[in-house]
């Protein structure tokens, strides 16, 4: 028998399949099962994958070979999804957003713990080789004291997604593309210089689709820094984060691959020669190892709790005009 991690994909769509990729490239880990409602994607996915198409879910968790699931259904349905895998014990990746409310991400959290399995969220973003030298830089007290944040995700997929996609869906999507690609920014904000105390949320109500067409939030850290994150399903291709310090500003672009610095005296910023990241392999990779002992999981359920409480401060703060504690979110929940 292999000695690889056997995993199973519940969601087997577009990015049930690029992370089933991501697994193959690790060279430690591989799908082996895959279940999603429809027949014919499931069957597609097993084809391409060389792996097992569950009839159903009950299926899938009940396979003695599979250890772990990869979960890229839509968000409402991660709660279950998570609940009813670790009752089959078998760990769980979870995609990002975690789940769509504290309370379910709590709930969450419980299963995984009373069942004795490992529960991973899926923010790969903070792996990318920008993020993880200005986390360093960070952490050696290169940038000095940190005074601001500047983060922007957006992407126009609003013009091209179908008209049936669930991501159209408010309840689904709080604040439009927040829920989908915002919430990468809002880990990595936590990931470099958080945690968040509060949270303003600006955001532009669709004038042809039902979700909103772009959200500004602005953020007040634990540290005393601020933020803003940016985000749109409207504009043309971004991914950027800034970290301003007294010492010097790091930016982190096209999509964290490319980083440049300025120190406080220097005339202007200086591009950083930095070695490529497959981010999502890296992310399998963990996972695959964090299932066999040899490391703790970094993106754990705590750590996707902490973006699903400022996000729902977000919700709060656009439908009440006002500043919310991420605190007080986490104690109504």
């Amino acid at each position: 028998m292999s000695d690889k991690v056997r995993l199973a994909s519940i969601g087997t769509g577009r990015w049930g399949s690029e992370l089933a990729d991501a697994v193959a490239r690790t060279g430690t880990a591989q799908v082996v099962s895959g279940w999603a409602r429809r027949p014919e994607g499931r069957e597609a996915f097993a084809e391409k994958h060389g792996a097992r198409a569950a009839g159903s879910l009950d299926e899938l968790l009940a396979d003695p070979e599979v250890e772990g699931v990869i979960i890229t259904t839509s968000h409402q349905s991660h709660r279950d999804m998570i609940e009813q895998s670790a009752e089959a014990g078998k760990h769980v990746f979870v995609d990002k957003p975690f789940t769509n409310t504290v309370g379910d991400g709590l709930a969450a959290i419980a299963a995984a713990r009373d069942a004795g399995v490992l529960l991973q969220v899926g923010h790969q973003r903070r792996r990318t080789p920008a993020k993880r030298r200005i986390k360093a830089m960070l952490d050696a007290g290169e940038l000095g004291d940190v005074e601001t944040v500047v983060t922007n995700q957006s992407i126009p997929n609003g013009f091209k997604m179908p008209e049936t996609a669930w991501r159209w869906d408010p309840k689904q999507s709080p604040l439009g593309s927040m829920t989908s690609l915002g919430v990468h920014k809002i880990d990595t904000i936590n990931y470099l210089v958080g945690p968040v105390r509060s949270v303003f949320a600006f955001t532009r109500a669709g004038r042809v689709k039902p979700i909103d067409e772009a959200t500004v939030l602005a953020l007040e850290l634990e540290s005393g820094a601020l933020a803003t994150l940016t985000t749109s399903f409207f504009t043309p291709v971004v991914n950027d984060t800034t970290v301003f310090g007294t010492d010097a500003a790091a930016w982190s672009t096209k999509g964290g691959t490319r980083l440049r610095i300025q120190g406080r005296d220097d005339p202007e910023p200086v591009d950083v020669e930095l070695a490529p990241i497959d981010e999502l392999a890296d992310q399998m990779s963990s996972f695959a190892a964090a299932i066999r002992g040899e490391i703790p999981v970094e993106v754990d359920g705590e750590a996707g709790l902490a973006v699903i409480a400022v996000m729902e401060a977000a919700v709060e703060s656009a439908e009440s005009g006002r500043a919310v504690e991420v605190a007080s979110v986490m104690a109504g929940a």
